[in-house]
């Protein structure tokens, strides 16, 4: 009887030695692939340059924290969200390096603009009366070209892109203050 006691006891110990290794797999490995991938997503601005892909990487992401929360299998919601996040990244590499051609456009022209008003005011061809109010509004042009330069050197391109559609609107208002015409909104 003892022997057959010790028997089911070692066989049931044994047992659940092996259920427990058989238990869930850890996905570990694929969490850090798929977090690295983030990463690498996130310092291309893929929120916001791919914002769509970006929220379908999350998602997958979201559901094997959660797999991994209530213990079941997630190496898959990981493996999905590690190709998601991937997907995302050259999405906003392309999308950035389009931005960035747009943007040092922009530069170019808001530079040539803003020399075009400076040698104007310096030189007198804007009366008195006009420049009271073109001198702020080319001031806030230079403070925005210093921020527009910040901006992409930082490769927030979307942010810059709205910056310097600001700052050409500002300064194509100052030239029409300057010929004596109302402003645009």
């Amino acid at each position: 009887m003892k022997n057959s006691i010790r028997f089911f006891v070692g066989s049931s110990l044994l047992l659940l030695v092996a259920c427990y290794g058989c238990g869930v797999p850890s996905s570990e490995a694929e969490m850090k692939v798929a977090q690295q991938a983030m990463d690498n997503a996130k310092s291309l601005h893929a929120e916001t340059l791919a914002a769509p892909n970006w929220n379908d990487a999350i998602q997958a992401w979201e559901q094997g924290q959660t797999a991994v929360k209530e213990g079941k299998p997630a190496k898959t919601f990981f493996l999905r969200a590690k190709s998601r996040f991937e997907k995302t990244a050259a999405i906003a590499k392309d999308n950035g390096e389009m931005m960035s051609r747009d943007v040092s456009q922009m530069q170019v022209a808001i530079d040539e603009g803003l020399s075009k008003m400076k040698a104007d005011l310096e030189r007198g061809r804007i009366s008195a009366k006009l420049q009271k109010q073109v001198k702020p509004m080319v001031a806030e042009a230079e403070q925005g070209v210093e921020s527009l330069a910040r901006l992409v050197s930082a490769g927030d391109f979307l942010k810059a892109k709205t910056l310097a559609r600001d700052i050409q609107s500002k300064l194509y208002n100052a030239r029409l203050i300057a010929a004596g015409k109302k402003t645009v909104s």
